[in-house]
């Protein structure tokens, strides 16, 4: 689903100074010190703060499903019904699920040799297991050693789960994965019907994710006080040692992105067939904005204007394209679920077999086109869908990654931007001169 931007900036313009201000890194960076004081200092007053963090928590993962569903179906229905897409679907169907697929790969790979989650002290990990256990996940968890096998959930398993045989079960109980399939042939079907009636549709759809993105908008405002009474009730339980072990997953994070941006600006190189300073000096603009804002469709208009003019690739197809890229091709995302998944198996000793690593690259990819309309925070809860094949407890870990968040944030918003417009220039044709 595409969002004017202009439109957005019109909406946020409308806020004081005083709510502008708690969206800046400063405020969440204040509630992150504040929340480590109160919940190493006043243990007690942290314990009291803990519901005020699960119901702003259970607000947030209200929002993600309604916004799923009306996303990911009217973008991928306008596609199917678009007489330009005809033109380009074939290169579209190859080269988004190879580059997610490449994506998610590399970062397992660099996860693997990196290791973020290994070696990390026995009390770190003694915390994290007293905390599934209170969660009531599994009470005979072994605090230090690997997870206890349960039935065993392969690659087939985990592929024949991805459709629901009961949509409305589905989301009763919140299975984001099987909703996320559901949206996808929905949306298939809606824009292969090429029928006025199949309109008033589309309107439900985007009346519905107008509403809750709203709704999350709203959220965000009170995110430094959610943030913080979450983070101080579980420093409250943990101690800083746990936060501590996010310091490898941070560099792990940097040395991924860092690799990926070089080998997305090479692809862009190529396709471009112009120097490689021109190709830098095109990708600076969006790239920065992506660091900037983080917000992947601010950075719209941009990455849509240097591959148009900078880079002379045919605008209709970049038209066409880049939107759907950044709003359903998530690699950003993908790429930050495949290196979290990893860290968790690390940090609980989970074997990394064949079927693990399908499962994760897999899943990363479902998780990450799972974002798609999701903002901030909210897009972490999607690291369940990973999680929960490999029998890992997201409870766990989840504010340890909300913690590192405006960190990792402007990270993820440059992968999205950044390898979107890599993929885009494979599909697109550069315009005769």
């Amino acid at each position: 689903m595409t969002i004017n931007p202009t439109t957005k900036q019109q909406r946020l313009s409308l806020h004081t100074p005083a709510i502008g201000w708690l969206r800046s890194p400063w405020a969440i960076l204040i509630s992150v010190v504040l929340a480590i004081y109160i919940g190493t200092a006043h243990k007690d007053m942290a314990v009291l703060l803990a519901p005020l963090g699960s119901f702003y928590l259970g607000l947030l993962k209200m929002c993600v499903l309604p916004i799923l569903l009306a996303a990911i179906t009217t973008s991928i229905g306008r596609l199917m019904r678009s007489s330009d897409a005809a033109l380009y679907i074939k290169r579209i169907l190859v080269v988004f699920p190879v580059g997610l697929v490449a994506a998610s790969g590399l970062t397992v790979l660099i996860a693997t040799i990196a290791g973020p989650g290994r070696n990390l002290s026995t009390k770190t990990l003694k915390s994290l297991g007293v905390l599934v256990n209170n969660s009531g996940i599994d009470l005979e968890m072994t605090l230090t050693g690997p997870l206890p096998e349960k039935a065993s959930q392969g690659m087939e398993t985990f592929l024949i789960g991805l459709v629901p045989d009961n949509i409305f079960n589905a989301l009763s109980q919140g299975d984001t994965l099987k909703v996320l399939m559901f949206s996808i042939i929905v949306g298939v079907s809606l824009g292969l019907i090429r029928d006025r009636v199949t309109e008033p549709c589309f309107d439900i759809l985007e009346a519905i994710y107008r509403t809750f993105n709203q709704l999350i908008d709203w959220l965000t405002i009170v995110l430094p006080i959610g943030l913080f009474s979450l983070l101080a009730y579980q420093l409250s339980q943990q101690g800083l040692d746990v936060m501590l072990s996010m310091i490898n997953f941070v560099i792990a994070a940097l040395i991924t992105s860092f690799v990926i941006y070089v080998f997305s600006t090479l692809v862009v190189w190529k396709q471009s067939k112009v120097s490689l300073l021109k190709v830098l000096a095109a990708l600076r603009e969006p790239s920065i904005l992506a660091l900037a804002t983080s917000s992947s469709l601010a950075c719209l208009p941009s990455s849509i204007a240097q591959l148009s003019d900078a880079l002379n690739f045919n605008r209709q197809t970049v038209n066409l394209v880049t939107p759907l890229s950044i709003t359903i091709c998530r690699f950003g995302s993908v790429i930050y679920f495949a290196l979290g998944s990893v860290f968790v198996m690390q940090l609980y000793d989970k074997p990394v077999g064949l079927n693990n690593i399908l499962i994760v690259i897999v899943g990363s990819i479902f998780a990450g086109m799972a974002t798609a309309g999701v903002t901030g925070i909210l897009t972490l809860t999607m690291l369940g869908i990973v999680l929960e094949p490999l029998q890992l407890p997201l409870e766990a870990v989840l504010v340890l990654f909300i913690a590192i968040d405006p960190m990792m944030d402007p990270l993820r918003t440059l992968g999205i931007v950044h390898t979107g417009i890599a993929a885009t220039s494979v599909i697109a044709d550069i315009e005769n001169t």
